[in-house]
């Protein structure tokens, strides 16, 4: 029994010793890394984002895209050029959600009218998705999600709605 005292004391007398005079941190205190000169670094400078169009537009119900549930009411879109991508940003009620797109050619999709919205009722019965949007300034139709019609049932039966932006 007096040698497992003795062995608890030793440990914990090391462990106060450990903690409290330790030689490492002492040695990195030290250095100050901001006495050595930088020659090759240069300040970053922020992308520039371009919006290239915005526009409001109302959902009459819950849309879903890309994993995000759209409430109904109304949203601000932007359409913006981020290195050579478009992004499609939609804000509503200070939140905002950021999709990534994939550019498509007017003749693969109906581009006759003014600028819209795409909604697929679809992928099942009582479900909408947020397909993509079509920019008549930019003469672009720019698909943000395809999953609305994966479903056999959906490409024969399900329509796209177009939502008029303003």
């Amino acid at each position: 029994m007096k040698k497992l005292l003795t062995k608890i004391a030793w440990m914990v007398a090391g462990l106060v010793l450990a903690c409290f005079c330790s030689a490492t941190t002492h040695a990195q205190a030290t250095i100050a890394p901001d006495n050595y000169p930088r020659l090759n670094t240069v300040p970053i400078t922020p992308e520039i984002v371009k919006v290239d169009f915005q526009g409001n537009f109302s959902l009459p119900n819950e849309v879903q895209c890309h994993g995000h549930k759209l409430a109904p009411g109304k949203y601000t879109l932007m359409v913006k050029t981020v290195g050579t991508e478009k992004m499609v940003t939609l804000q509503r009620e200070g939140s905002d959600v950021v999709l990534h797109s994939r550019p498509v050619t007017p003749t693969s999709v109906s581009d006759h009218g003014h600028s819209a919205v795409l909604v697929r009722h679809g992928p099942g019965p009582g479900t909408h998705t947020l397909e993509g949007v079509y920019v008549e300034a930019l003469k672009l139709v720019l698909f943000l999600d395809e999953s609305g019609n994966t479903k056999p049932l959906d490409k024969m039966f399900a329509s796209v709605i177009r939502v008029p932006i303003s």
